[in-house]
């Protein structure tokens, strides 16, 4: 069964690349391109893989460069004095993930917020807000994530509502912007405190383990956490089968 599994996603996976190339013209969307239409790939397998194929590099380098910035403050914080470019740098992120470092540098509060997300939450998350990747906010927008904005003229009005969403100039940019929400908003301090609480108990922090902390994220409250509870479940599997296909490629490049 796990052969027949594997075999079979492997295929998809195939077919999916090729009709994400396809349906992105030859643009790389993982480097700021935007979303392609993915309605044209058919429902199933395909569609999951073309949206495994947009989504999970872009992820991946999002938590990339969130590691190599956790590791230099790492670096920073062993060091007595630092020097004026050092301290400059440190500002700018403090001022990025919303703390105040002027008087006093907050380590504890950037360790908490300088830190990466489970790659199988944020996917779960795109599937759930944009339908795989098939949603109007989605398709105009790059907005895989449901993200609000709430000025009289900002971004997409929802059909039917008065309520407006993000846009974003790039895929690669929404998910930017997703992590950021989680890792500064006071709505999402709960997910924070799990994941560190995690880390601080050597374990690696997993998306089921950081859900109870999305609470705030939709007005569905307990609900959403189980819908996307059930879309992590349903699709853990593939999800892990997908980095494990992409591993040796990404090692081999």
């Amino acid at each position: 069964m796990i052969l027949l599994f594997r075999t079979a996603f492997l295929a998809a996976l195939c077919l999916g690349h090729a009709l994400f190339l396809s349906l992105a013209h030859g643009a790389d969307t993982r480097h700021g391109a935007s979303m392609p239409d993915l309605r044209e790939v058919a429902p199933g397998p395909e569609r999951k893989a073309a949206f495994f194929e947009l989504i999970m590099p872009l992820v991946n380098g999002a938590n990339a460069r969130i590691e190599r910035e956790r590791a230099w403050l790492t670096s920073l914080r062993e060091q007595k004095n630092l020097s004026r470019l050092e301290r400059q740098r440190l500002t700018q992120l403090c001022a990025r993930y919303r703390l105040e470092c002027e008087e006093s540098i907050p380590w504890a509060a950037l360790e908490q917020r300088v830190d990466t997300l489970p790659v199988e939450l944020v996917v779960s998350q795109a599937i759930l807000e944009s339908g795989w990747g098939t949603s109007r906010l989605a398709r105009r927008g790059n907005n895989l994530f449901g993200m609000r904005c709430f000025g009289k003229e900002c971004g997409i009005q929802q059909l039917g509502s008065a309520r407006r969403f993000q846009t974003f100039q790039s895929v690669g940019a929404a998910v930017e912007a997703y992590i950021l929400n989680l890792n500064t908003h006071p709505a999402y301090a709960t997910l924070r405190r799990l994941r560190a609480e995690a880390g601080a108990d050597e374990r690696v922090p997993t998306g089921a383990g950081l859900i109870p902390g999305l609470t705030r994220y939709s007005t569905r409250g307990i609900g959403y956490l189980h819908a996307l509870r059930q879309i992590l479940v349903d699709n853990q599997r593939a999800i892990t089968q997908y980095r494990q296909v992409q591993s040796p490629q990404m090692a081999a490049n």
